[in-house]
């Protein structure tokens, strides 16, 4: 099964391509425009969607819109992709969807640089920047983090995932 996992998650990394996706399709609301200013990066979230849809326990919904950013001013244009596994996901699951950098490699081959000034983290989620070439992609991670307060409080394992990209014009 963990081979069978490896060879897709290779083949999602590597295939990744920016690709038009049907009008009205269920990869996002209506309201989104369409791809016709796509931007190079959308590969990345298609890959990002197919990783969450992968793990078979997670709702994913993939669209272009703009959002704001930690590393930037202004609102930015690019895709999103929102991942919710109400449920959670078990370790393998987990580990599958390192998609920017690889806990189990010393160097990045993936290319992406973690851009640490803009990171956040705290006990219900986290927020990291990765940064390929001219592409930006910030990553917000949330979960129930317990209360530490009440010892008999169960966390919900639920976790819940935006993966943002867009092109960096600086």
């Amino acid at each position: 099964m963990r081979s069978d996992l490896r060879v897709l998650m290779s083949m999602v990394v590597l295939d990744c391509r920016p690709a038009a996706r049907p009008a009205g399709s269920s990869q996002g609301p209506a309201a989104f425009s369409e791809r016709a200013s796509r931007f190079d990066g959308s590969g990345v979230c298609d890959t990002v969607a197919t990783l969450w849809r992968a793990t078979g326990r997670a709702q994913v919904r993939l669209a272009d819109t703009t959002m704001e950013v930690i590393s930037d001013s202004v609102a930015q244009r690019g895709c999103a992709v929102q991942a919710t596994a109400p449920q959670g996901l078990d370790s393998a699951q987990w580990a599958s969807l390192y998609w920017a950098n690889s806990a189990w490699v010393k160097e990045n081959v993936r290319g992406w640089v973690t851009r640490m000034e803009y990171d956040a983290d705290g006990p219900d989620g986290n927020s990291r920047t990765f940064e390929r070439q001219s592409l930006r992609c910030q990553v917000d991670f949330s979960q129930d983090g317990g209360d530490d307060s009440d010892s008999t409080y169960v966390p919900s394992p639920a976790v819940g995932e935006t993966t943002f990209c867009w092109l960096n014009a600086s």
